[in-house]
């Protein structure tokens, strides 16, 4: 398993050029639908970086790979490998694996508290908030913001390896703080930039 950032203020317009023109078209139509640029340089990064990993982990050139979308979404590549893309911010993250991989990466900020009680389990609730977490309201407390993305990353990257889309019920995806881990299996929590927060989570299949 490899995973990679990259940072879409690292490349200039030229270069972004070149990525849109290595798109396949599908990609090139929804980079054109987006009115901001960031949205529009996060969608070519993830692009150039998914072709660039699976191309060296695949040794192929990068133009040969081509993408398909399962019914729920996720893609997939005309390889024997998985991959998984996520961005936030100015930061876009590209895991890659022999076995099934979901990775989330989220810029730590203020929360709605009401998604504490909506989304996690009392033991999450109480990881995030110790003995009194958060009811409603914006929370802005940084260390309680981190807490809260370590959690909501975990459930993202779990629900993104298993390809089931928004229907499943997060409160259903356990995290456990004390063995990194979420519904068993272990996280990569490691090197995110400043500010951000990145989970990923590979299928022992």
């Amino acid at each position: 398993m490899t995973y990679e950032l990259c940072n879409i203020d690292d490349y200039t317009e030229a270069q972004y050029g070149a990525m849109y023109r290595a798109a396949a078209p599908d990609r090139q139509a929804r980079a054109d639908k987006f009115k901001h640029e960031d949205d529009r340089k996060r969608c070519l990064c993830a692009d150039m970086l998914a072709r660039k990993m699976l191309a060296k982990a695949a040794n192929v050139a990068p133009e040969d790979i081509s993408f398909t979308y399962s019914d729920k979404g996720k893609p997939r590549a005309n390889l024997p490998l998985h991959f998984n893309v996520s961005h936030a911010g100015a930061y876009v993250l590209c895991a890659v694996a022999n076995t099934p991989i979901g990775a989330d990466i989220e810029q730590i900020k203020p929360f709605r508290a009401g998604m504490v009680a909506r989304y996690f389990t009392a033991a999450e609730a109480a990881y995030i908030g110790g003995n009194n977490p958060p009811l409603d309201g914006n929370v802005t407390d940084a260390d309680t913001c981190a807490r809260f993305y370590r959690v909501w990353t975990a459930k993202e990257a779990y629900v993104k390896m298993t390809g089931t889309g928004i229907s499943t019920d997060l409160s259903a995806v356990k995290y456990d703080p004390r063995t990194q881990t979420v519904c068993g299996l272990p996280l990569i929590t490691s090197n995110a930039p400043e500010g951000y927060v990145i989970s990923i989570v590979k299928s022992d299949l």
